[in-house]
């Protein structure tokens, strides 16, 4: 038998090699780290939790607490694999009362970057400092300190360079990193939250006042004000289901969940069946691909849920799953029932600048001309394409010419063609028009940006904040002329041109929603299709004969227009022969 032939030898790997693999599961970026150390700060009894990162994390996390610290003669064993002061039988695995309990967070971080843990037990006359460096300990040391907790976490997967490529930009880390304190921050209202993201405020909320105070850190004090009050109980076979929380009104909803915090036992956590049950209280109240907002919790005994299913424990399993599911339908249901109806406002329009057409009356109205000479709807099938622009290719290899012949249920067009029938999603269709709008300007290194007579103030969410700074550059393509205040707000100077004459700052923030929700593009592409959407023409508008006209004659100029630009079909075709075959004909 060759060499090549033979098995291969079984070996174990040495200590420092398991561990950066055992880092890995617990360990993904930045935002892991942050979650764990703030666990651990919690479940330690702070009032404070402070955070600081720079480079998103991946070059400097120092999480700051004062809580009750851990003991000199411990401080070594806290960085062993499965140590942990928060369980101390297997029986306690199924009713856990903490955030961490399995002892593998200091260990995987101790193995993933360089770490300094100073910590002091009130009593003690100096802080205890414990190093690592390239996952080995350094000899331990004392330092002066405030009772609590400081961890620095300096070059994470420095040592793994594969693992830290796959890591994204720091201004999305860092929108991770404000996702998680944003969670706890309203999970744990009791407690104050601070985020520092390089060097700049990000959060902060006051430990006082309650759930709303902490979503008015979190998000703003207009829709803090708004939310409802939820208090509801049911007894269960297992014990009391307690649902509590705020709630969104059915006017005050977002384009994605990320504003709707669920929270189990204290735990933040993501939940599919919990959000669906929330969702469900809302049935027939929010408008088609419209998520609700609030902070749900849900309080059962222990035992009844299995918080040990996920690796990174967001993840909860209920002993009564259907159970927990119709307490928090009705929880919800009963505080929208009980709300006041709200008051009727009108939509604040920002003043046309003079020249540009006041959309006050059509916020969409985009398709009022049988064919506009603008300069954004792309080089005409009917002439040369302008200078420097990419030749467009010709009508027969893309779509027949078609004909409308009506609208049907306010959402789509139907069609005539040589080749038999069409129907077209209006808003699918529209939304490829003005995507490929945008790209072909932002090609050329145009900028159809709308100013502002009066700047407007667009309050945004912590997350927002931070991915309306990760995308900076891409607002900015679109027409954006935002400046950054102290706070979590942006002050709007001007808007892209589709978006002129609605609500600056509403349309600033559903964007930002928009984009936040699409997980199929990135960068410039994300924006501009976020933009695309925002500003296209939606199901349940009326189209006259002309303007069904212009929007098929634009779809057909298009270079793709056989979906949208996230990949949902524009048009569906009933071939001639299939109609005849399925009237018997031949």
């Amino acid at each position: 038998m060759t060499t090549t032939d033979s098995p291969a030898r079984i070996r174990v790997l040495p200590p420092e090699v398991a561990a950066r693999i055992a880092a890995g599961e617990v360990i993904e970026r930045p935002a892991s780290v942050v979650k764990e150390l703030v666990e651990n700060a919690l479940d330690a009894g702070a009032g404070r939790v402070e955070v600081a990162v720079e480079g998103g994390g991946a070059e400097r996390i120092r999480v700051r607490d004062d809580g009750r610290g851990i003991a000199p003669g411990q401080l070594a064993d806290a960085f062993e694999r499965h140590a942990t002061s928060k369980l101390r039988s297997a029986e306690e695995l199924f009713a856990v009362r903490t955030l961490g309990f399995r002892g593998e967070a200091l260990a995987a971080i101790a193995a993933a970057a360089d770490v300094t843990c100073t910590t002091r037990v009130a009593g003690e006359s100096a802080a205890a400092v414990a190093r690592f460096a390239g996952g080995r300990p350094l000899p331990p040391g004392s330092a002066a300190g405030a009772p609590g907790t400081t961890f620095e976490v300096r070059a994470l997967f420095g040592a793994l360079p594969a693992r830290r490529r796959f890591l994204r930009s720091a201004r999305a880390e860092a929108r991770a990193v404000t996702q998680v304190v944003a969670d706890y921050a309203l999970a744990r209202p009791e407690v104050a939250f601070r985020l520092e993201s390089e060097g700049r405020v990000a959060l902060a909320s006051p430990g006082a006042g309650g759930e709303r105070a902490a979503w008015a850190a979190v998000y703003d004090d207009g829709l803090a004000a708004a939310l409802i009050d939820v208090g509801h109980e049911t007894a269960g076979e297992h014990g009391t289901v307690a649902v509590r929380g705020l709630v969104g009104p059915p006017e005050r909803h977002r384009g994605n969940r990320t504003a709707l915090h669920l929270v189990v036992n204290g735990r933040a956590v993501s939940d599919r069946q919990l959000a669906f049950a929330v969702e469900r209280a809302y049935e027939g109240l929010l408008p088609a691909g419209r998520h609700p907002v609030g902070l749900v919790r849900v309080e059962v005994d222990p035992a009844a849920v299995d918080v040990n299913v996920h690796p990174a424990k967001a993840e909860v399993r209920f002993r009564e799953p259907r159970a927990v599911a119709s307490a928090v339908t009705a929880a919800v249901r009963g505080a929208l029932a009980g709300a006041d109806a709200p008051a009727f406002a009108p939509p604040v329009l920002a003043p046309a600048a003079r020249g540009v057409p006041h959309a006050a009356s059509a916020a969409r109205a985009v398709l009022a001309g049988a064919r506009p000479a603008s300069p954004l709807a792309g080089p005409s099938r009917w002439g040369p394409a302008a200078a420097g622009a990419e030749p467009v290719l010709p009508l027969a290899e893309r779509l027949p010419a078609l004909r409308p012949l009506g609208q049907f249920d306010e959402a789509f067009l139907v069609a005539e063609a040589p080749d038999g029938l069409y129907l077209v999603d209006q808003h699918a269709a529209h939304e490829r028009v003005r995507y490929e709008e945008v790209r072909a300007r932002q090609a050329r290194g145009e900028v159809a940006s709308q100013p502002l007579l009066e700047a407007a103030l667009a309050s945004l969410g912590a997350a927002q904040a931070a991915l309306a700074a990760e995308e900076a550059e891409a607002l900015a393509a679109l027409g954006f002329v935002l400046e950054p205040t102290d706070a979590a707000a942006l002050i709007v100077r001007a808007v892209p041109a589709q978006l002129a004459g609605r609500d600056p700052a509403l349309a600033l923030r559903d964007l930002l929603d928009r984009m936040e929700a699409d997980d199929r593009l990135s960068g410039p592409e994300r924006a501009a299709a976020s933009l695309a959407c925002r500003s296209a023409v939606r199901a349940g508008d009326q189209l006259a004969g002309e303007q069904q006209r212009e929007l098929l004659r634009q779809l057909e100029a298009c270079e793709h227009p056989q979906t949208c630009p996230h990949g949902r079909p524009t048009l569906l075709r009933l071939g001639s022969e299939q109609v005849r075959r399925s009237f018997g004909r031949r």
